[in-house]
């Protein structure tokens, strides 16, 4: 096989399936660019659970493998890189044959390390990508940081979406001369602002519904804001456990009118959402560098997030509101302060500019492929 044609061998949990389409588009969005430059084959690790419901919609082809694979619920999380691996083994005859030129695992734990197992066999250039939770979560268990130093540095680059995630694998013993600050990027075909703002009075959260995103603290903030803003409007994109714990919640208060449960929705309308809030409010726990807050930027939105990861590398005073993490109170009084500041578009979009898909993968690229 010519070389220009030999791919590049992606593995990760984070990329859509069928029956969840929205899923990771931060990761769609640059293995699409990747692929214009160099082939890329995919395959999706895939919870055994979440596979049995779907199976007869996983229809792998050459180009997508779906990678169903075992573990124990809340139990010997440290074990999942091994159940991993014993699955990705019976893909190994598949990845031999692509004569790859490189392996790049996106997530660092559990996945990054299942595909260092297996690259034993394929002896490809490892290159992994972390995110967030994949590194903060994770390094807090000793057994399971000590498979992740044994194991990513056998990477030849490890791609951070922030210093501080960088800073953290380094504490754990990750070579510093592999980590790679390489920031998200943003599609400004999709992302851009608003010719005219219809509400000046409108929040919107982007996430996941769980607990660590802040939805709790987010909900306490709107009740406090409500006093003072009758006409204040919340919508919440996304879906999770929390959902049925936050439409209970309405339900409670009557804010019917107030607050919308939007679910899951195609990234073009995320970016009608965002581009028409006044602030966009991201309370997480724990968080890599968002890339809602990114596309916030983009779309000459505010925001309001918390003083987590790798979140104050990218939000000064010109673009946001930083606040300490489950604080209610201090967000609240974040939003109204937000709802009432006379914020720069040219800033927010100057800001935003340097958040550039095309840049990212050139980085990449330019350490996958030396020329």
């Amino acid at each position: 096989m010519p070389e220009q044609h030999k791919p590049i061998i992606i593995i990760t949990n984070l990329y859509p399936v069928p029956w969840g389409p929205n899923r990771a588009s931060f990761n769609k969005q640059q293995f699409d660019i990747i692929a214009d430059k160099k082939s890329v084959k995919i395959v999706v690790l895939l919870p055994w659970k979440e596979w049995l419901v779907h199976r007869k919609a996983c229809q792998s082809n050459n180009n997508i493998k779906y990678c169903p694979y075992f573990y124990i619920p809340k139990v010997g999380r440290r074990l999942v890189p091994y159940f991993q691996f014993f699955s990705l083994l019976f893909l190994l005859p598949w990845m031999k044959k692509q004569e790859a030129t490189g392996l790049l695992a996106s997530w660092g734990f559990p996945d990054a390390v299942a595909v260092a197992m297996v690259n034993k066999f394929l002896n490809l250039p490892l290159f992994v990508k972390v995110h967030g939770t994949d590194v903060n979560e994770n390094i807090k268990f000793s057994g399971r940081a000590s498979l992740m130093k044994k194991w990513l540095n056998k990477a030849q680059s490890i791609f951070c979406a922030s210093k501080a995630l960088a800073d953290a694998l380094a504490k754990i013993g990750i070579a510093q001369e592999k980590l790679v600050v390489n920031y998200n990027g943003v599609n400004p075909e999709i992302f851009y602002p608003a010719t005219n703002k219809q509400n000046d009075k409108s929040l919107v959260f982007v996430g996941s519904l769980i607990t660590t995103k802040g939805v709790n603290e987010l909900f306490s903030a709107f009740i406090l804001c409500h006093k003072e803003c009758p006409n204040l409007t919340l919508d919440i994109l996304g879906e999770g456990p929390m959902k049925s714990v936050l439409a209970d919640k309405i339900n409670a208060h009557n804010l019917h009118d107030n607050i919308k449960l939007h679910g899951s929705v195609a990234l073009p309308l995320v970016a009608e959402f965002v581009r028409n809030a006044s602030v966009l409010v991201l309370p997480s726990y724990r968080e890599g560098v968002p890339n809602v807050l990114l596309e916030s930027f983009a779309s000459g939105t505010p925001v309001i997030a918390t003083v987590v990861g790798g979140i104050p590398e990218v939000v000064n005073e010109d673009v946001g509101i930083l606040v300490d993490k489950e604080n209610s109170e201090q967000l609240a009084n974040a939003i109204n302060t937000a709802l009432n500041k006379n914020w720069s578009s040219e800033k927010l979009l100057s800001h935003a500019a340097q958040f550039n898909w095309q840049k990212n993968v050139q980085r990449v690229m330019e350490i996958i492929e030396p020329q």
